[in-house]
């Protein structure tokens, strides 16, 4: 094991590997003093405690990095009480905010910063015009059930009809839904029209990436996790917000862009129930002229971003 490490004094793994037994030739070389977590927000604080317990003896430093505004650990929908370390209000003053991201568009990123990150979240970005965010009215979208997920045939549609305009115009995109069963059904449609379709289309939870100092940065600058130059969103719900509750994914969801973002729904839907939601804010914020309306994506007519 020596000679497989050539010096190395570095382990890149899972929290879980680190509790794996086949780890322990390696941590035998290398002593494990500094872990280094990444998307600690994700992570329930009980998950720690392994590898606290085997490696306590050498371990001097834990790094927690992590953005508490976006996904919360698995299972905190269906309990609450489930705490990151970034809820423990004794650890909070030990907080390094990052304040300047760079991945969004001026416009998206300040409402983001209003409504997220209380002011706090600058901008460095020089895309400065609204038009960067653009929402299509899908007149006459439908949510349905399948399963227990949801999908909107219209809302498939358009989103597939906007990837043939940018792949056309040779832009690099991705798509995001919040629905699983969307995700298919965009997949599939996307190979029946002919277009790349892998890696592609994912649903928001599978977009977002992954002395004692005990948090020594809250991940802002960069923005964590995975992104493209433009994004299109299809919200699928029509009658409810649904997913549109959870303001974390709702984050996650609207901060990927480098470029530009297009999101499918429809004007109604925002402007009457959804209006008080993460999203309703920023189609109010952005105004009446960043829609597009649906007949228009069809004749391919498309404004550019």
């Amino acid at each position: 094991m020596e000679r497989l490490l050539l010096g190395s004094r570095v382990i890149l793994c899972t929290l879980s590997m680190l509790s794996n037994n086949k780890i322990s030739t390696i941590t035998q070389i290398v002593p494990v003093q500094t872990i280094i977590f990444d998307e600690a927000s994700q992570i329930e604080i009980g998950d720690y405690l392994p590898a606290i317990h085997l490696f306590g003896s050498s371990l001097r430093k834990m790094v927690f990095i992590g953005d508490d505004k976006q996904l919360a650990p698995y299972g905190h929908s269906d309990i609450p009480q489930l705490e990151s370390v970034f809820e423990k209000q004794h650890l909070r003053p030990k907080i390094h905010f990052l304040d300047t991201q760079y991945r969004m568009p001026k416009p998206i990123g300040d409402f983001i910063s209003e409504h997220v990150y209380n002011k706090k979240l600058k901008t460095n970005h020089s895309i400065l015009l609204k038009t960067c965010c653009r929402f299509v009215n899908v007149l006459g979208g439908q949510e349905e059930q399948r399963c227990k997920s949801w999908i909107n045939e219209k809302e498939i549609q358009a989103v597939v009809k906007i990837a043939k305009i940018l792949q056309a115009r040779r832009k690099s995109f991705r798509m995001i839904t919040p629905y699983d069963a969307q995700r298919s059904a965009i997949e599939k449609a996307l190979k029946d029209a002919k277009l790349p379709w892998e890696d592609k289309c994912f649903n928001v939870d599978s977009f977002q990436g992954t002395s004692c100092t005990v948090i020594t940065l809250k991940r802002s600058s960069h923005m964590a996790g995975n992104e493209d130059d433009y994004i299109i969103v299809s919200i699928v719900r029509s009658k409810k917000l649904g997913f549109l509750v959870n303001e974390r994914r709702v984050n996650v969801m609207l901060t990927r862009c480098r470029k530009g973002m297009i999101i499918c729904s429809s004007r109604a839907f925002l402007d009457g129930i959804a209006s008080e939601s993460l999203i309703g804010g920023l189609a109010a914020r952005m105004g009446r002229r960043s829609w597009v309306e649906y007949e228009q994506v069809l004749n391919g007519n498309f404004p550019m971003i």
